[in-house]
């Protein structure tokens, strides 16, 4: 029995050392405990500036309290001041709008912020009324950049207030009215972009044309190699006819801008760039040029099999041969 126990508790000298080892790793630890707080001096922090800063706070905002500047019902404090809204990405496709009578979710299809769209339906639904464009300007959270933007689509109807019985007062918001309708119709005539060499600014002259679909333009344009016809432009994401109709009589199209493609030097993968040129047809024209070693004509593209009329009118304005 006691030959048992010994045995249980002997340990080899390997073991011996091991337990030597981790005996004195513990004790050395209990050692660094205990001299560490008094080897690395214990840094003290000046927090009188930091205490006097919130005293400061603190009595600002009790003299504002006691001031009354903050009334129940105030309609400025109904809006959430949280976070300014972020106006530096605001990319418009402005319509003719009535501020008074747009729904929240056709502010928001314009492009306009959440949080300003927000600020006028809450404006509205406390009686609020915009009667003239200067008006609307000051509604919390509008800047003057996109004020610029929508000042030409903003179209106030006359409202009932008694103002309007007054026989003057009707005959100049009909003097107005005219006139605005004659500006217009003078701007849509008299407008002239150059689409292959218009920039971002001068395509917002066209009507129901904002920073928006400006960007698309040309972004389509750099990829085409400018446009030869004006339907092109219906190619455009989100472009529908009401709104390319509106616009269409006021761009022209310098078709000698257009940067074309020499069939015999370009290389494959350029090629495929091009919206137009998908990859079968790609493969075909240069499966051509290996046959007939070099094109003389962009008419000889008619010769491939997966080529078609309407298919060749549409890439050739693109396509040269020297």
């Amino acid at each position: 029995m006691n030959d048992r126990i010994k045995d249980y508790f002997a340990f080899s000298k390997k073991e011996q050392r091991g337990l030597i080892v981790l005996l004195g790793l513990m004790l050395l630890t209990m050692l660094i405990n205990l001299l560490l707080p008094d080897l690395v001096p214990e840094t003290e922090f000046d927090t009188a500036a930091f205490q006097q800063e919130i005293e400061q706070f603190l009595a600002e905002a009790e003299k504002a309290d006691s001031s009354g500047d903050h009334k129940p019902g105030n309609f400025r404090d109904e809006i959430s001041y949280e976070r300014q809204p972020v106006l530096s990405n605001f990319q418009a496709a402005p319509f003719d709008f009535d501020p008074n009578e747009i729904s929240g979710d056709k502010w928001i299809e314009m492009g306009m912020d959440g949080r300003i769209a927000n600020n006028i339906i809450r404006y509205r639904e406390k009686g609020g009324k915009f009667r003239d464009k200067e008006g609307f300007k000051k509604i919390y959270g509008m800047n003057e950049e996109i004020y610029r933007i929508l000042e030409p689509y903003i179209r106030i109807t006359a409202s009932d207030n008694k103002i309007q019985d007054n026989k003057g007062y009707r005959q100049q918001v009909n003097y107005y009215a005219d006139h605005e309708k004659k500006y217009q119709e003078h701007h849509k005539d008299t407008v002239k972009i150059e689409l292959n060499t218009a920039d971002s600014a001068a395509l917002l002259a066209l009507t129901g044309i904002g920073p928006s679909y400006a960007g698309r333009i040309i972004k389509y344009r750099d990829r085409l190699g400018g446009f030869y016809i004006r339907e092109q432009l219906m190619e455009l994401k989100g472009m529908d006819s009401i709104r390319f109709n509106q616009f269409k009589e006021q761009i022209t199209i310098d078709t000698a801008l257009i940067r074309k493609i020499d069939l015999n030097t370009v290389a494959f993968k350029d090629l495929l760039k091009h919206p137009y040129f998908e990859y079968y047809l790609v493969k075909a024209i240069f499966q051509k040029k290996d046959e007939i070693k070099r094109f003389d004509s962009v008419g000889q593209l008619k010769q491939i099999e997966v080529m078609y009329q309407e298919l060749y009118d549409k890439i050739a304005p693109y396509l040269e041969v020297n």
